[in-house]
């Protein structure tokens, strides 16, 4: 039986990690139909996309609390975004940083540096009493919201100030600029771009169920807190995109596309994954984590 649902575990992984990146597929495709600018997709679709697996995992716990299938998975839900967290700020940087050495500009951590540590206090206060509220998680899908449009500003007057400047020619901007783009799948059906979209989206759920219901399932046989099998195995199943997404970025010699995923990816676990799951139905938080785990966070 625990042989089972480690099976299981692994599938729900192997699935989340491939319907994730067919859904950014499908959401790339969407957008430049809708001539949406490249900087607008990766600042939103792409940023977004490597934290599809935590959100879901979140929105689906939230609906499994809800109708009742099990009553105490808050405990891997909150788990996993702990265990996501550390796993990308240690370990995922950790490899990236001994496969190549990172640099890190300033203007990335003036900006993102600083709303991390934001999203961890509210985080923090809105889990001092042992729950997440509907109302708590409003405000934490509101606070991403509020950031990302502030990232997409501050992107937008980057670009600006190095037009002025004439760093960069214009040439080298057209792949991040707001202007429309010409959309490179004339020659394939609108339909067949949604149906990637929604097919990508209906395996992700069901991976991410799968997942939620086998690390239950190992728990109980196992005899170990759901808040420890979140962080230490959901919370690294769901960190595999990332790893992928930054070693990519790393060979390519984007290193700041890699610091900036991580960093961004934390953002979006934190405020936005964690609230579209308990705006559906408030997560307890155990006390374990709060007063070991979310510490730890600060630390690292």
């Amino acid at each position: 039986m625990i042989l089972l649902s480690i099976l299981f575990l692994i599938l729900g992984f192997i699935g989340i990690f491939f319907s994730a990146k067919i859904v950014v597929i499908g959401l790339e495709n969407i957008a430049d139909r809708l001539h949406i600018s490249h900087l607008m997709v990766g600042l939103t679709f792409l940023s977004i996309g490597t934290s599809l697996p935590e959100i879901t995992v979140s929105i689906m716990g939230g609906f499994d609390k809800l109708i009742g299938i099990d009553p105490t998975i808050d405990g891997i839900v909150i788990g996993n975004m702990v265990g996501s967290f550390l796993t990308q700020i240690t370990l995922i940087m950790g490899i990236l940083a001994v496969t190549h050495p990172i640099f890190v500009s300033k203007w990335e951590l003036r900006r993102e540096g600083p709303m991390l540590f934001i999203s961890l206090l509210i985080f923090l206060f809105s889990s001092l009493d042992g729950l997440i509220t509907q109302f708590e998680a409003l405000l934490m899908i509101i606070t991403y919201i509020v950031y990302l449009s502030l990232v997409i500003w501050s992107e937008r007057r980057l670009i600006k100030i190095k037009l002025e400047s004439s760093y960069l020619e214009k040439e080298r901007l057209d792949t991040v600029s707001f202007e429309p783009i010409e959309s490179p799948h004339k020659t394939s059906s609108k339909f067949k771009d949604i149906g990637i979209f929604l097919i990508g989206l209906f395996m992700l759920i069901c991976a991410a169920e799968i997942t939620l219901l086998s690390s239950h399932d190992l728990s109980k046989e196992l005899n170990i807190p759901e808040n420890v099998v979140g962080i230490l195995i959901v919370g690294f199943g769901t960190s595999l995109p990332e790893l992928v997404a930054d070693l990519t970025a790393i060979r390519r010699g984007s290193f700041g596309i890699a610091v900036g995923d991580i960093l961004g990816s934390n953002i979006c676990d934190i405020l936005l994954a964690t609230g579209s799951g308990a705006i559906i139905v408030g997560f307890n938080v155990p006390r374990i984590i709060l007063v070991f785990d979310i510490p730890v966070l600060f630390l690292a």
